[in-house]
């Protein structure tokens, strides 16, 4: 028992956590003293010099060193004469601990017992308050209130230690508990007959947890004990593999756990009380197991039925909620559990705060996200020490804090703050893991995946065997994107396979899913200009049906394409269309796209294209294009049974999420002799983002030069255009992954025609995007526009519509 006492003060020493002090050079003294008189063993000295300080400054941080260094030198009168008129709720939670052992050590069992009692009755969640009010109450003979605490401290901490020290002293002082279970085990041993000793020492060993003597018992004398016994058994031991799994994050554990419970509620002997407690161990179980639709349901079930749940079952139910892309009904139920328990807020090993973050940003509650990280924060010390006592190390939960904070400043639309923040954690941490993943993780979002691979491949290699399938799943998300499938979807599979359910297992999962699936697409645009002469169209219908199949695992498909053309000229109603079959081949880091086809109506000729798209980079693509009988052949020369060859290269460099430009050059060959040169250049720039506004501009320059041939479609000798668009999007989310997005956009050019003069040219749009699903959206939207043709203006509204669907 006196190693019991003894550890009190030790673990309190190692425990004291760093006060943010207004003083530094105090706070300097006062670790450089403990940290003497830890490392020397000069108590005397360093306790000396701490009263000193203590007496002219009064700072609370150097008082509580100087109590854990009298108790640590057995010096518990003086410790307890510190601050003799302070009044218990004046101390600190470390100091009422170490008072609390000292006034204990002292034989002053009242003076132990109000600070132990202060210590509960501030933090009631502290497992240490509660051990240390049970062993006063031993001391005491109050055996009733011991025995009490002492399962208050066993709820909070577990089968610990310390806690089976204390049921052994308690057992000794009052022979019970665990002191019965022996002396019963003790008298079976001598006299095996004695049929009632067995069933009370089964009944002892099944209570206090004692699974492998109640289960020798049972198999020993199995005639002995009903049903209702051994499920009682059952039940404990499913407990513990749950609770076991749980802490070492072993999900096979748990699920060994779930087994066991399945058994005891599917066993007809199982009583009330039994069954409900299993329900409830059977819920955290499933939510820890991400199997979120059953926890749901038997939550669901268990609500109507009792009209509440304790809140450790409520905890899993808003896990579960937000797993099921439900977190607007996790935020009210992590709400009340905080309410109940404030304290489990910033708990380190299971913080609800962290929770109630993902369900905030899910929900895309970034500022109601932002309040609670920055709550969090400032109820996190900058560092603590470490179990010696003697060195400082980074507060666990900070750092979790500051990664968060990161993570929603590239979530709120500051991607390159975000990422330029991870590096100046790592110029101070370079072997930190976790901010290698983040940067992995941001890299991705960036639309960097071959720069992710890099980061998630450096996590990994600084973490262990058993830590790295986050990393390495991040990775395999990175080469999907990237279009880097053939020996990935192999080892997609695998781990879906293998791996433990996780949230970037499921991340994985719905990736490949969304990534491989097939899709149909339709789209539709309505022209109605207004102007006069050589107009290109007064009315004209462009619509595209477009069904790509699921890619294979090399990341390839087919793809089927109907088009059709429809305009009203001063010749009359013109229809042209094209049916094409075509094949996206991957050949990482190239894509070739192969199609054939024919023409309808107007158009006659078969139809062939080919494009090949390079990625050097992350950053620079390279595009080549050819097609004869073009799809981009206006509806006029093909009245006229002219038929064009287009031929293209595209070169693409995209900074980052920000920021993009381009330049394309284009031939068409007619077949009446014209030769068309098309250059285009084009910049895109995302100049704001915050949380659901989006502002982004686009400049384009473009030219073109066309052989003197008479012509019916719109052929200028030589043309120049310069145009730039502004975009104000909002999005309203409508649930998870759902959103309705309004936007306009406002356009304005200077148009230049050889042989006309320059007329300025503008637009003026609306548009919707409703995403209903992540594999559905529809997209919408009306502009006004005024353009030149051979110098006359024509105002044409434009009418636009989109439908993608994906099947995964």
């Amino acid at each position: 028992m006196k190693r019991l006492l003894d550890a009190v003060p030790l673990c309190a020493i190692a425990l004291l956590p760093l006060a943010a002090l207004a003083d530094a050079s105090i706070d300097s003294q006062r670790q450089a003293l403990v940290q003497q008189a830890v490392e020397s063993g000069k108590w005397d000295t360093s306790i000396m010099s701490l009263r000193s300080l203590y007496e002219r400054t009064g700072n609370v941080s150097v008082r509580s060193d100087l109590i854990a260094l009298l108790i640590r030198a057995e010096r518990f009168e003086e410790a307890l004469s510190v601050c003799a008129d302070c009044y218990p709720a004046e101390f600190t939670s470390h100091e009422l601990l170490d008072l609390g052992g000292a006034a204990r050590r002292q034989g002053e069992l009242d003076l132990a017992l109000e600070f132990f009692t202060t210590l509960t009755h501030r933090e009631p969640e502290e497992p240490a308050a509660w051990l240390g009010q049970a062993l006063v109450y031993v001391d005491q003979g109050r055996y009733v209130l011991a025995e009490s605490t002492l399962k208050r401290h066993e709820i909070l901490a577990g089968p610990t230690l310390e806690a089976m020290e204390a049921r052994g002293y308690l057992a000794a002082e009052t022979n019970d508990a665990l002191a019965e279970l022996q002396a019963r085990q003790a008298l079976v041993e001598r006299q095996p007959e004695r049929v009632n000793e067995i069933r009370a020492l089964y009944r002892l060993a099944v209570g206090l947890g004692a699974s492998e003597p109640a289960r020798e018992l049972l198999d020993r004398h199995p005639d002995l004990f009903n049903a209702s016994d051994a499920l009682w058994l059952h039940y404990y031991e499913g407990v513990n593999d749950i609770r076991l799994g749980i802490h070492v994050d072993d999900h096979r554990s748990i699920e060994r756990g779930l087994g066991r419970l399945d058994q005891v509620l599917e066993s007809e002997d199982v009583d009330h009380d039994l069954r409900l407690l299993a329900e409830h161990d059977k819920i955290v179980a499933l939510a820890h197991l991400r199997r979120f639709t059953e926890a749901e349901a038997m939550s669901q079930r268990l609500l109507l039925q009792y009209g509440s749940l304790p809140n450790y079952v409520l905890r899993a139910r808003a896990h579960a909620l937000s797993g099921l892309g439900r977190p607007e009904q996790a935020i009210p139920i992590y709400h009340a559990i905080l309410r109940d328990e404030p304290q489990r807020g910033d708990d380190l090993s299971d913080p609800l705060y962290e929770g109630l973050f993902f369900s905030y940003t899910d929900a895309r509650r970034h500022r109601e996200a932002q309040r609670l990280l920055a709550e969090w924060r400032r109820a996190e010390p900058l560092y603590r020490r470490d179990f010696t006592g003697t060195t400082q190390i980074e507060n666990p939960n900070l750092q979790k804090v500051l990664l968060l904070d990161t993570m929603l400043m590239a979530w709120r639309g500051n991607e390159h703050e975000a990422h330029a923040q991870v590096d100046a954690y790592l110029a101070e941490a370079p072997a930190n893991p976790y901010l290698w993943q983040l940067r992995g993780d941001i890299s991705r979002w960036r639309g960097w995946p071959e720069q992710a691979q890099a980061d998630y491949q450096r996590a990994a290699s600084l973490l262990g065997p058993e830590q790295r399938d986050t990393a390495r799943h991040g990775e395999l998300i990175a080469r999907l994107q990237q279009g880097r499938w053939r020996g990935t979807v192999g080892q997609v599979r695998h781990e879906l396979d293998s791996a433990k359910p996780s949230v970037s297992r499921d991340n994985l999962e719905r990736e490949w899913r969304e990534q491989r699936a097939a899709e149909l697409a339709l789209s539709v645009e309505r022209s109605d200009g207004q102007g006069g002469g050589s107009t290109q169209a007064s009315r004209e219908w462009l619509s595209d049906v477009v069904f790509r199949s699921p890619r294979n695992d090399n990341g390839s498909r087919y793809y089927v394409q109907h088009r059709h053309q429809y305009g009203t000229f001063d010749e009359g109603s013109l229809r042209a269309g094209y049916a094409i079959a075509g094949y996206e081949w991957n050949l990482f880091p190239s894509q070739l796209t192969l199609s054939a086809g024919h023409g309808m109506q107007l158009n006659d000729e078969p139809h062939f294209g080919a494009t090949l798209r390079h990625d050097f980079t992350d950053h620079l693509a390279v595009t080549l294009g050819a097609e004869y009988n073009s799809l981009t052949t206006p509806l006029r020369a093909l009245n006229d049974e002219v038929h064009a060859d287009r031929y293209r290269a595209a070169v693409t460099y995209r900074h980052d999420e920000r920021r993009t430009l381009g330049t394309e050059l284009s031939l068409t060959d007619f077949d009446d002799g014209n030769l068309r040169r098309n250059i285009l250049g084009y910049w895109q720039e995302r100049l704001y983002q915050r949380d659901r506004w989006l502002l982004a501009a686009t400049g384009w320059i473009g030219a073109s030069r066309n052989d003197d041939v008479q012509a019916s479609y719109y052929n200028p000798e030589r043309d120049t255009h310069l145009s730039g668009e502004l975009l104000l999007e909002y999005a309203h989310p409508l649930g998870y992954r759902q959103t309705f997005t309004q936007g306009v956009t406002l356009g304005a050019g200077r148009y230049w025609q050889r042989g006309e003069a320059s007329e300025e040219t503008w637009s003026l749009g609306y548009h919707q995007r409703w995403e209903f699903l992540p594999s559905v959206s529809l997209e919408y939207g009306i502009a006004r526009e005024r353009a030149v043709y051979d110098g006359q203006a024509e105002h044409d509204t434009v009418l636009t519509g989109a439908l993608v669907w994906r099947f995964p």
